[in-house]
């Protein structure tokens, strides 16, 4: 069977894509692109908007106008909250919620089933977390250790979504670390729904599942996903001076810099706290790059409100902002709540945001000039013909000069120049 695969969402998905890759693989199915002629697709579903929502739908559309006879199963979160909506649809025709997105394979191989739907709820526990290493299809491994979240962001349906946190055994996270290291992985990122809750239910945590990869002589560099600005103790931050191989990057959720639409949110922590962590960051590595989500027009955000917001912005230390301008969800509390502000509002702040986040990234990269970082190598680009793609330890994205672009791996690599949101960068 020909089965193509779509992602939506964030890197858990991607890498439980990779997952489902391997699986079809192992069964001898043939992985086909998106836009190839395929007998079967599956849509990896994300559920954290209605847009999200809107795309899995309009994916099922066009695949089965690609091929009428062709099976279409939407697995995943929107699959776990959005059954009876999904399969009201005729071109769906398998369900599936996150647990149990492998058995998206034996619907497909038993098409005399019909159209069917796992109810799994009852097994979220259990979570879709991978024991063995999948591989990647991407330059960078994945390893998710963690999936679910016990917390109850008034915005958020995902713990609806993905139950309550769960973790791999810190042994079975670094086999797989291992394993990716074998294959010729020379970066790891370790990722999950809510990050910092590794451990919580094995009796460890983050810190200590660091302090058993870097015990190890020799590994590839570990990047981290998403932490919440309470999350990065001094411990993890003090990590950046001893080990060369704890990528300087970090993701921050502030969401808001106003501490009354952080109540609002269900955020556990005041705006003072990312100003103060980012502080830490830059005086212990000051070229760490450090991105930061911020959800703009969140209900009773108002002009005050987000002139706090910009002022927090201004005094912390950062690199890029991610700008969500709020939209809410069905099923979550944010939806009932009052003050809601105006769209053309959101749009004018939003704009606001992205003009001072590229002024922010640019300041940053030009700072950069000059320096020496080790960069991974991951494909030829198609822009720039001759360069390579990639990224340095401290998550610049780079383009590479002939010479030391013939194959990916890790380059010794001085920056030269910034070309846009890039830098350009040339071998020592």
């Amino acid at each position: 069977m020909r089965i193509a695969f779509k992602t939506f969402g964030c890197k858990a998905n991607s890498l439980d894509t990779d997952t489902l890759f391997a699986e079809a693989v192992r069964r001898g199915h043939e992985v086909v692109e998106e836009n190839a002629p395929a007998d079967a697709y599956v849509i990896n579903s994300c559920t954290v908007t209605h847009a999200a929502d809107r795309d899995a739908r309009l994916s099922a559309l066009r695949f089965k106008r690609q091929n009428p006879s062709g099976l279409v199963g939407v697995v995943g979160c929107y699959g776990q909250v959005g059954k009876e909506e999904l399969l009201a649809i005729d071109e769906v025709d398998v369900v599936i919620g996150t647990a149990n997105k492998h058995k998206v394979f034996e619907h497909f191989e038993n098409t005399s089933s019909g159209r069917a739907s796992d109810r799994d709820q009852v097994e979220l526990s259990a979570g879709f977390l991978p024991k063995d290493f999948p591989g990647s299809r991407n330059s960078r491994a994945s390893v998710k250790i963690q999936d679910g979240c016990n917390f109850k962001c008034s915005f958020c349906i995902i713990p609806e979504a993905r139950g309550r946190s769960r973790s791999l055994d810190l042994d079975v996270v670094l086999a797989q670390i291992d394993a990716a290291y074998a294959q010729g992985f020379r970066e790891v990122v370790l990722t999950g729904i809510h990050l910092a809750h590794y451990g919580w239910d094995k009796g460890t945590d983050l810190m200590e599942l660091l302090k058993a990869i870097f015990a190890r002589s020799e590994g590839p560099r570990i990047r981290l996903t998403t932490l919440d600005p309470f999350e990065l103790p001094d411990s993890l931050i003090a990590l950046l001076k001893t080990e060369k191989r704890l990528c300087p990057h970090f993701h921050i959720a502030i969401q808001s810099g106003s501490d009354a639409v952080l109540k609002g949110m269900r955020r556990i922590y005041k705006a003072q706290e990312f100003v103060d962590v980012t502080r830490k960051i830059h005086l212990t590595a000051p070229h760490a790059f450090i991105g930061v989500d911020v959800i703009v027009g969140f209900p009773g955000e108002t002009e005050e409100a987000f002139q706090e917001t910009v002022n927090v912005l201004e005094k912390s230390h950062w690199t890029k902002l991610h700008v969500f301008p709020f939209s809410a969800r069905r099923g979550t509390r944010a939806e009932t709540l009052e003050g809601k502000v105006p769209a053309n509002v959101i749009a004018e702040r939003s704009r606001l945001l992205r003009i001072k986040s590229e002024q922010r990234l640019h300041a940053f990269l030009e700072s950069q000039v000059g320096t020496l970082h080790e960069v991974l190598l991951e494909r030829p680009s198609e822009k720039f013909p001759g360069l390579w793609q990639g990224h340095t330890s401290n998550y610049m994205a780079t383009l590479s000069k002939p010479g030391n672009a013939s194959e990916k791996g890790v380059v010794q690599s001085i920056v030269t120049e910034v070309r846009g949101e890039r830098v350009l960068t040339r071998p020592i």
